[in-house]
């Protein structure tokens, strides 16, 4: 009797697709010498040799008999593991609403939705932070059952719904010097500062992308927006509602921008596959708890 592990079987299927073991590393994120060791040690359980080196370069390797012999069964495998997961894993599946979001779900908006969701939904709910750019992809593979963007998806199978919208401020630290102004007329202002934007909420700007300041930094994550201006003095344009907890607690101040700024607002939508939308009620409707 002897032992496979799955993964190795998995390693041995990357090697033949990919035609060499340093592919098949970089593929599977590990050193390239771990490769060789997996598929030493199904080798040894077989007791036959399943590769040898190839003619295409030193790098390359190609089955042996024996290896062509076991590809199919290492194939069946596999398809059978994966198989039983998916049988496994699909009532699961029926009783999980995935939601996907480029905007942080913290947002008093997305945060109203959920809340409102969770009310009346009695299934499990799985919340996805994801970059713009994969979530059309994700709608239409089902990965996603429907999404939170600030521009609309073009895309035959998609539908994207205006929700509401709300204009940017400049948020800063409590005993930074432009806390104190009652509105921000001109961007020369900004020459001296280091100036953050958060990548979810600031495409197509151009005004902002222009403005001269002594340092900028572009980032994904809302925490480290917090942390830029809370701890290096950073200023960000952002929607009041972004950091509403911390301008409450007096801990951050929103400075209004000057209408002749042109600084355009921010137009929040929902994402879905046609004539798929879930709880139309709750998600195409305009928030009622958050005013702007």
């Amino acid at each position: 009797m002897f032992f496979i592990n799955l993964l190795y079987l998995e390693t041995f299927l990357i090697v033949c697709n990919n035609g060499n073991f340093t592919e098949a590393a970089k593929r599977l994120f590990v050193p390239q010498p771990t490769i060789s060791n997996r598929i030493r040690y199904l080798e040894e359980e077989l007791g036959q040799e399943l590769f040898v080196r190839g003619k295409k370069g030193k790098r390359s390797v190609e089955l042996t008999r024996a290896g062509k012999m076991f590809l199919p069964y290492a194939e069946q495998v596999i398809a059978t593991i994966n198989a039983a997961k998916s049988e496994l894993n699909q009532d699961a599946n029926e009783n999980l609403m995935t939601i996907g979001s480029s905007i942080a779900l913290t947002h008093p908006f997305i945060y109203e939705k959920i809340n409102l969701l969770n009310e009346v939904h009695n299934k499990n709910i799985n919340l996805l932070i994801m970059d713009h750019s994969l979530i059309a992809k994700s709608l239409i593979d089902g990965v996603l059952d429907l999404a939170f963007v600030t521009e609309p998806i073009i895309n035959k199978h998609l539908e994207s719904h205006p929700v509401f919208n709300e204009k940017y401020g400049l948020i800063v630290a409590e005993k930074h010097p432009l806390s104190k102004k009652k509105c921000l007329e001109s961007v020369d202002e900004l020459e001296e500062e280091f100036l953050i934007f958060y990548k979810a909420l600031s495409k197509d700007q151009t005004t902002l992308r222009n403005i001269k300041c002594k340092k900028r930094i572009m980032t994904n994550q809302i925490e480290l927006v917090n942390d830029l201006i809370h701890n290096h003095n950073g200023v960000s344009f952002l929607p009041s509602k972004a950091f509403e907890n911390q301008i409450k607690k007096g801990k951050l101040v929103h400075v209004p921008i000057h209408d002749d700024l042109l600084i355009c607002e921010i137009q929040y939508f929902v994402a879905y596959r046609k004539y798929e939308v879930f709880y139309e009620d709750i998600f195409l409707s305009e928030p009622t708890s958050v005013n702007y």
